[in-house]
């Protein structure tokens, strides 16, 4: 959570946080430039986190980060974009963000449909993404309240649960 990140270029309106996780970069070649296309001269700032030459040139209203203090970063977001991985997924519901899910292999087309099943996110097929579908999906998860209520809802669960105090304490109890 120490990575730099230039807080002063955050810009007012709409921020989106774009990731595919540190697990699979690698697939992102495609999804990557398919996310910038569809972003591209929208009303909305997008932090794209991509490794380094993904993206050659980006349109102004995307920031580019090899890496980003994630949990610091989180609650200056409006909505996230992820691959449905386990860690980004319960950040984002921690901090009441609603998701736009594109899963790729292990748990996370599961993790994915109980975000959608719980009506906080939308899923879209990772291999079969287009800029405009990407689009809409972000525009819809923004501006339509049931989203963000349904993350909000999830977010004074996790709350509720206690946490990594509780589950420590959960654990000690088994001793």
């Amino acid at each position: 959570q120490d990575t730099p990140f230039p807080w002063e270029l955050l810009q007012d309106g709409p921020r989106v946080l774009v990731s595919l996780g540190t697990v699979n970069p690698d697939r992102g070649s495609r999804f990557y430039a398919t996310a910038v296309e569809a972003v591209r001269d929208k009303p909305v700032q997008i932090i794209m986190v991509a490794p380094e030459g993904m993206i050659d040139d980006p349109p102004s209203n995307v920031l580019v980060r090899s890496y980003v203090p994630q949990l610091a970063l989180l609650p200056h977001m409006d909505a996230v974009v992820c691959h449905a991985g386990h860690n980004t997924v319960c950040e984002s519901l921690l901090n009441g963000l609603p998701l736009v899910l594109t899963p790729i292999k292990d748990d996370q087309p599961v993790v994915a449909q109980q975000v959608v099943d719980a009506g906080a996110g939308l899923r879209l097929r990772f291999g079969r993404l287009r800029p405009a579908d990407l689009w809409e999906a972000i525009d819809q998860v923004l501006h339509t309240s049931t989203f963000r209520e349904a993350a909000k809802r999830l977010q004074d669960s996790f709350q509720q649960a206690g946490g990594s105090e509780k589950a420590v304490a959960l654990l000690e109890g088994l001793l």
